[in-house]
């Protein structure tokens, strides 16, 4: 066997070239004797013949929690203080095992509370003692949190389950426990399969029972950092229990055919069982149409018979399959139906939302309107669930409405005359505010370009960019330095040139040629943006010196978009918000196209057509399918993409890019919604005209 070529680096350190020639007298006589030097199963070099002056563990007082581990290493160096390496084999030693033990790599795992010393030793040499402290401050019990077993599941069904993790005096651990979670009866899922407690030492799960019935169980046990369960957690594993069973099954109205909005001939029940199969009277049940559709009570209890039903189910307006899912604690059945014929959507050139109602401008350039008298403009006082034409057919290039409450309509027609219509929505001469029930024209000669309704006030845009506002002027929106009501349109103080302007409650807003934004009158929510809260009789310029590419005020807020697309809101954005009184844009929002807002909510569109909305959502009016507020733009959940978008006071709509054609969403106490129904939708629907079958 050949001699393997053996190359040393002679260090400077005197001690280290004699450690070296140590090493290469021991490697040479191992090659010698027929051993082998580097990787392999041959013998290593011998270190008991290194001189060791000392040894020292890295690192100083350690304390641990039961049932972790730490590492320790440990620096070895010869008597003239220089390390040696490689670092010899130690020895590590606990002086109190009970308390923790340690291994031959320096791997220490805490056993039980109480004190200790850790020591590495080589060839005779020991190092200094490291103080060990283990406390028990992490998880010493596991158990269920809040879990009572429902009377009624059935397979499939799915369940939130808790447990929370406790230290020895019944406290939530000051250290963060990992708690596994099983499925080990009945298959179906949980997730996550690993959960970390909170600050209330709960960790939360999602649990899907398996599709039969019997008994389904997941166990939760408390983990230690090598994903073994603590032995001195107890008890050591948490069980929950339920048993799926044919809890509901259907009665009548199941697999019925009608055409999309109609109701169905029968009204659908279910039969609410025990486990033993019999009857439960008084029992709650929750129907939920999908596909649009509606019953008559979404809520109902069972009679003495066990058995409910929601009324009369009403199809929406999807063809297809449409399902009713009628609900009872942790038990549900789905009853089916289809839907036939093709619904006629309403396909104008622009929607607007209002107060309570919604126009459109016709294809023709007529208005139609629909929702809340006097705001439909038709001459009459009762509210319309469908698109109905204003009276006179003015033909309109632009509509607006006010967003607050009571509200109206203002419109450009094509002669460039304003016209309005609703509550408050011109002044006369004799200073009286007047509610009008058909589009009434402004008195006046100006070619107008633009109109805002706000709330008792107005303001325009004439053809040569010279903003005019008339009205109510108690807190100086009208902009001329007074105070002082206007029956006429009188020029905004300053000789500024304006593109657009818009108006909210009692403030106004607009957007000089340069982008530069203005706004007047009532501060008291900042909703200038001048970074102060104090009232305005004259155009102020909004705080951060940014360009806008459009402007929108709403009823105590404003909003703008930049010129790179850019959302930002100043004021105050209805309950759960803020006062803010400079702008304020959102980090984490996409890149706009567009931007409006409404009473107390805004909506912007991406340019695939991607709807956001935020702010108010008490009315379902953001379409994210909640009625909680948010302070940041959130998608709107719907697969449709959007080509405009309208907030009103408490309700939104849209046109689609595919089509055109009209969807609304939120608030619908008067039909302005358009589906003939007073129910709230929390997503957006179309509005159809008629169903083809």
């Amino acid at each position: 066997m050949p001699f393997a070529r053996l190359t040393f680096a002679f260090l400077a350190s005197p001690a280290r070239r004699a450690n070296q020639a140590l090493y290469l007298t021991l490697g040479m006589a191992t090659l010698l004797g027929g051993g082998t030097i580097g990787c392999g199963s041959g013998p290593l070099l011998p270190f008991n013949n290194i001189d060791i002056g000392s040894i020292s563990v890295n690192g100083g007082a350690v304390q641990i929690d039961r049932g972790y581990h730490v590492n320790f290493t440990a620096t070895v160096r010869d008597k003239l203080g220089s390390t040696i390496t490689p670092t010899p084999p130690l020895a590590w030693r606990s002086s109190n095992e009970a308390v923790a033990t340690i291994d031959l790599n320096g791997r220490l795992t805490a056993i039980d509370t109480g004190n200790t010393s850790v020591f590495a030793s080589a060839n005779g040499v020991p190092s200094g003692a490291i103080p060990v402290r283990v406390t028990w401050l992490g998880p010493a019990k596991i158990a269920t949190f809040q879990f009572t077993p429902p009377n009624a599941v059935t397979p499939g069904a799915t369940d939130s389950i808790r447990v929370q993790v406790l230290d020895v005096n019944g406290r939530p651990p000051a250290v963060v426990a990992r708690v596994a979670f099983a499925v080990t009866a009945g298959g179906g899922t949980v997730s996550p399969a690993i959960a970390t407690t909170n600050s209330s030492g709960i960790a939360v799960a999602q649990w899907t029972l398996g599709p039969a019935v019997g008994i389904n169980t997941v166990t939760a046990t408390a983990l230690g950092e090598d994903d073994k369960p603590f032995p001195f957690v107890t008890p050591s594993v948490t069980t929950f229990t339920l048993t799926a069973f044919a809890a509901l099954s259907p009665v009548a109205g199941d697999a019925q055919t009608g055409l999309i909005l109609s109701s169905l001939p029968v009204s659908p029940s279910v039969l609410v069982v025990d486990s033993a199969g019999k009857p439960r009277p008084g029992v709650p049940v929750t129907f939920t149409a999908t596909g649009g559709g509606r019953v008559a009570t979404p809520v109902v209890s069972t009679g003495a018979n066990g058995v409910a039903s929601p009324g009369v189910w009403t199809l929406g307006d999807i063809p297809g399959d449409q399902t009713l899912i009628a609900k009872v604690e942790k038990a549900s059945l789905t009853l089916h139906a289809t839907a036939t014929g093709t619904p006629v959507y309403y396909v104008p050139k622009q929607v607007i939302a209002g107060g309570y109602a919604t126009c459109a401008i016709n294809t023709d350039d007529t208005a139609s309107c629909w929702g809340e008298q006097p705001k439909v403009g038709d001459s009459t006082t009762v509210n319309r669930p469908k698109p109905t034409p204003t009276k006179n057919g003015i033909r309109f290039m632009s509509l607006a409405a006010s967003m607050t409450f009571p509200s109206h309509y203002c419109g450009i027609s094509v002669l460039q005359e304003i016209y309005c219509w609703g509550f408050a929505a011109l002044t006369d001469t004799s200073g009286r505010t007047s509610s009008t029930v058909v589009p009434t024209r402004l008195q006046s000669a100006t070619a107008w370009s633009q109109v805002a309704p706000g709330f008792a006030h107005n303001c325009a845009v004439a053809s040569d960019q010279t903003a005019y506002c008339w009205g109510l002027n108690v807190a100086g929106q009208l902009g001329d330095g007074t105070t002082t009501q206007r029956f006429v349109p009188a020029a905004v103080a300053g000789g500024f040139k304006f593109t657009t302007v818009s108006s909210g409650n009692g403030h106004s807003c607009g957007l000089s040629i340069d982008g530069s934004a203005f706004c007047w009158g009532l501060n008291q929510n900042g909703q200038l943006g001048d970074g102060t809260t104090a009232q305005r009789p004259t155009p102020t310029a909004v705080g951060g010196a940014i360009t806008f590419q459009s402007l929108s005020a709403g009823e105590t807020f404003t909003c703008g978009l930049t010129s790179l697309g850019r959302a930002y809101c100043w004021g105050n954005l209805g309950p759960g918000s803020n006062v803010v009184t400079t702008p304020r844009t959102y980090a984490a929002a996409p890149i706009f196209i567009s931007l409006n807002v409404g009473g107390a909510h805004a909506c912007a569109l991406t340019a695939d057509g991607t709807a956001y909305c935020w702010g108010d959502n008490s009315g379902g009016q953001l379409g994210d399918s909640t009625v909680a507020f948010r302070a940041n733009p959130t998608p709107v959940v719907t697969a449709l993409k959007l080509k405009s978008v309208s907030p009103g006071y408490q309700h939104t709509c849209g046109t689609t890019m595919t089509d055109g054609a009209v969807v609304c969403w939120g608030l619908n106490r008067a039909f302005e919604l358009g589906d003939s129904t007073s129910a709230n939708r929390l997503t957006p629907r179309h509005l159809v005209l008629a169903v083809k079958p």
